[in-house]
């Protein structure tokens, strides 16, 4: 078990890497250039923001999720689910290092998180 935590250990490691590097270069397009007098450049511009903004906000909740592994391994909780305390199982921890939920308390949060969107949604166009 020990070869495995340490395989997950520096995969989540190096996600945590990479996410870091991913928001640094995303964060360097956040601007949008004053300059140019040409309103559909700046509305391009705006909308690169835009996109950009969006990109980091799941780069940054990932890298909060990143956090989280990294402290319950440090702690001894890494491979418990957060929502019904059971054992996440291991080929979901091999593929998704940082995930904090077992597969079926995933489904039911992300059934939910669509209806919240669907309804919002919904509400909206009504």
């Amino acid at each position: 078990m020990t070869d495995q935590m340490d395989f997950l250990k520096t995969a989540v490691r190096n996600k945590r890497s990479e996410l870091a590097l991913a928001i640094r270069t995303q964060s360097a397009q956040l601007s949008v250039c004053e300059g140019e007098h040409d309103v559909l450049d700046r509305m391009q511009s705006m909308s690169r923001r835009d996109e950009s903004v969006a990109v980091m906000s799941t780069l940054t909740r990932t890298l909060a999720d990143v956090d989280a592994a990294l402290l319950a391994m440090k702690e001894g909780s890494y491979g418990t689910c957060a929502e019904c305390e059971r054992p996440i199982a291991s080929r979901r921890l091999e593929a998704i290092p940082w995930a904090s939920h077992c597969i079926r308390c995933q489904e039911v949060l992300d059934h939910h998180k669509y209806r919240r969107v669907a309804v919002a949604y919904w509400d909206e166009a009504a």
